[in-house]
């Protein structure tokens, strides 16, 4: 290989995007599920855990766009 050259790249997959896309997915459903989950009566005792001087239900529920924009970067910055 000549000075300077950079070596071949190898061109992303099928199977790699898809386990990207799938895996960003599953990311958010989870954190979505589980922010819905802590407004439920059954776990109201952890949802109104002080966290940051707010309610750690609210606080989870707040997130939620933040994680999904974090996300969404991920996926624009990955899925070429």
């Amino acid at each position: 290989m000549p000075i300077g050259a950079t070596p071949a790249t190898k061109p992303v997959t099928i199977k790699q995007k898809a386990i990207l896309n799938f895996g960003l997915f599953f990311l958010f459903l989870f954190f979505y599920l589980g922010a819905a989950l802590l407004q439920t009566p059954a776990l109201k005792h952890i949802a109104g855990l002080t966290t940051l001087g707010m309610p750690f239900g609210l606080l989870m529920s707040l997130l939620i766009f933040p994680v999904s924009w974090i996300i969404i970067i991920i996926w624009f910055l990955k899925a070429k």
